[in-house]
């Protein structure tokens, strides 16, 4: 059994490593190559890909964009999804609630992308970062569901009613018990429904009208081949950004003494 398990683990590790850690690797080896291909040997090591990546002024625009928008898709998720889970735990038994809550979280973005394009076309309402938020809300809801209704579930209510019985109110019990508790599982929905909505092409794409986010830059700068090294300069910076917070959100974790248990 012991030997399964050995072979378990190494075959997991070679396959993520294969398939995901060494594109990632030859994604950032690249962008300091001084050619437009992707061969070996190098032909010179530059930095010139990042200083033309930070003249680019759509570029600047785009991450500036990207960055407005899951802001405020994450504030508007949570201040939706955290009171939904409650409801969704109180009332789990409710197959009615629960699939009106899940349904747009299986739903392909292509198809909440076009319904998103035709509802807003409808009311008459321009495309805009506006109609973007808006948009990317509506499949981040029921991630944000899942993951604070997860921890809700495993609380032991005793904590809530001894709160009660000592005084203090629904909003004090919230605030000084309940809050704490299922605070790592609501700073990780923020993080992934920020990553998410940074990350989105498809529903940005039929609901961005004019304006530009990160994903259309890139896919629109795909279009020029030689522009291939720019976005690997590109795609660097945000893989290196993105490490450097999920470092710091587990080294404040593990200083917290939070364990992984608590946010699920």
């Amino acid at each position: 059994m012991s030997l399964i398990k050995l072979f378990l683990k190494i075959f997991t590790s070679t396959v993520i490593l294969l398939l995901i850690y060494l594109p990632i690797a030859l994604v950032i080896l690249f962008s300091f190559n001084d050619s437009i291909y992707f061969i070996f040997p190098f032909k010179n090591f530059t930095f010139k890909w990042y200083e033309r990546l930070l003249e680019d002024p759509l570029f600047l625009k785009s991450i500036i964009n990207s960055i407005i928008i899951a802001l405020a898709v994450s504030a508007g998720s949570l201040s939706i999804g955290i009171p939904a889970s409650f409801a969704f735990v109180r009332l789990r038994r409710n197959t009615l609630y629960v699939g009106f809550i899940m349904i747009p979280f299986i739903m392909p973005w292509l198809v909440i992308g076009v319904s998103s394009l035709v509802f807003f076309h409808t009311l008459g309402i321009p495309l805009s970062i506006l109609t973007t938020v808006l948009s990317h809300i509506i499949y981040s809801i029921p991630l944000v569901v899942l993951i604070v209704a997860a921890r809700l579930i495993s609380l032991n209510p005793n904590y809530e009613k001894a709160s009660m019985d000592l005084g203090a109110n629904e909003v004090q019990t919230f605030t000084y018990v309940t809050f704490p508790l299922i605070y790592p599982a609501i700073s990780v929905s923020a993080l992934i429904t920020f990553l998410w909505s940074f990350d989105n092409f498809i529903i940005t794409f039929f609901t961005i009208g004019s304006e530009i986010t990160f994903p259309i830059w890139v896919w629109g700068s795909l279009r020029h081949p030689t522009n291939v090294p720019v976005i690997t300069a590109a795609s660097s910076i945000v893989i290196l950004v993105g490490s450097l917070i999920v470092y710091l959100m587990e080294t404040y974790r593990v200083k917290k003494g939070i364990g992984i248990y608590a946010i699920i």
